[in-house]
C-alpha cells in the first residue's frame, strides 16, 4: 500500500480497499490508526472506495518536523492528491476531527458529507472548547497514555461483555509510536472559526456514545447548533469509540449520511 512523502518530509502511509466512483474516508483517533475501521471497511468496499490511513506520527506514518495536529489537514490532501480522490465523504474519529473538519471548511467542493464521530475537536468555539479543557484540568490534565485508558475510551459495559473486543483494541493501539498530543484544544491546533462553520452548508452528522467520558455528549449535541446542515445523533450504551463498541448503529447512521451526500443512484 502507498506511502506518500509531504512537504515537510514525513511519509504518510494509507490503504485503499474497494473500486467505484464514491468513495468514503476514514480518519482515525489518538487510539487508533489506519487498521481501526475493520467493522466499517468490508461493510462497505463492495460499493465505495475506503480509504484509511495513519496520522503523521501514527502506525506507519512518522512526524519530521513535529507538526503534529497542526499537519493533519495537509496530509490528508495529499493524500487525495496522489489517489486521484476529488469527491469523498469524511468520517472522523475524535482526534480526527482535527482533520476532517479544517478539511471540509477548506475543500467544501469535494466533501459531500461529514461524520464527526465522539468529537468537538476543529470546533473553533472558545467557549466550547474552555468547558472540554475544564473538564480535561478536573481530570488533573491526564497524558494522552492515561487518556487512552479502557475507562476513558470504551463503555464499562462493553468492556465487560467483549473482552475479545477489547484486546483487538489494545492490540490495535499499541501498534502506535509513543505520542503526546496537548490538552490545551487550541485554535491554533487546527480549527474552524464559527462564522466559518455558520457558512458551511456540508452535511455534517454529530455523533457521539452517550456514555462517552471524553468528549461529553452535552459539548458534541452543542458543536452540532453551529452549522446550518449539521444534526446530531446519540447511540445509548456507548462510550467514546460508538465505531468499535456498536458497529452496526455507527453504520446505519453513515449510511443515512451516504444516502443525503449522494442522492443519486449510480
Amino acid at each position: 500500500m502507498p506511502t506518500i512523502t509531504v512537504g515537510d518530509g514525513s511519509k504518510i502511509y494509507y490503504e485503499v480497499h474497494g473500486q467505484g466512483p464514491r468513495t468514503i474516508v476514514f480518519a482515525h483517533g489518538a487510539a487508533g490508526n489506519h487498521m481501526s475501521w475493520w467493522q466499517q471497511v468490508p461493510h462497505y468496499r463492495e460499493n465505495y472506495r475506503c480509504l484509511t490511513f495513519d496520522h503523521r506520527g501514527w502506525g506507519a506514518s512518522t512526524d519530521a518536523t513535529g507538526m503534529s495536529l497542526s499537519g493533519f489537514a495537509g496530509d490528508l490532501d495529499a493524500i487525495l492528491n496522489d489517489a486521484e480522490i476529488n469527491d469523498l465523504v469524511l468520517v472522523a474519529q475524535s482526534m480526527g476531527g482535527f482533520t476532517a473538519l479544517p478539511f471540509a471548511a477548506a475543500y467544501p467542493d469535494r466533501v459531500r458529507g461529514l461524520l464527526m464521530a465522539d468529537t468537538v475537536l476543529g470546533v473553533g468555539d472558545e467557549a466550547l472548547l474552555a468547558e472540554l479543557r475544564a473538564g480535561f484540568a478536573a481530570m488533573g490534565n491526564p497524558k494522552l497514555k492515561d487518556r487512552l485508558r479502557l475507562t476513558t475510551m470504551l463503555a464499562d459495559s462493553y468492556v465487560e461483555t467483549h473482552p475479545e473486543g477489547v484486546f483487538l483494541y489494545q492490540q490495535v493501539s499499541s501498534l502506535n509510536k509513543p505520542s503526546e498530543i496537548s490538552s490545551d484544544f487550541s485554535t491554533a491546533e487546527g480549527s474552524v472559526s464559527t462564522s466559518e462553520l455558520a457558512e458551511l452548508k456540508t452535511p455534517i452528522l454529530f455523533l457521539a456514545g452517550t456514555e462517552d467520558r471524553t468528549m461529553p455528549p452535552a459539548l458534541i449535541e452543542r458543536a452540532s447548533t453551529l452549522a446550518p446542515n449539521a444534526r446530531y445523533v446519540g447511540i445509548p450504551n456507548t462510550g467514546h469509540s460508538v465505531y468499535w463498541e456498536n458497529p452496526r448503529a455507527f453504520n446505519a447512521m453513515l449510511d443515512e449520511l451516504l444516502l443525503e451526500a449522494y442522492p443519486d443512484p449510480e
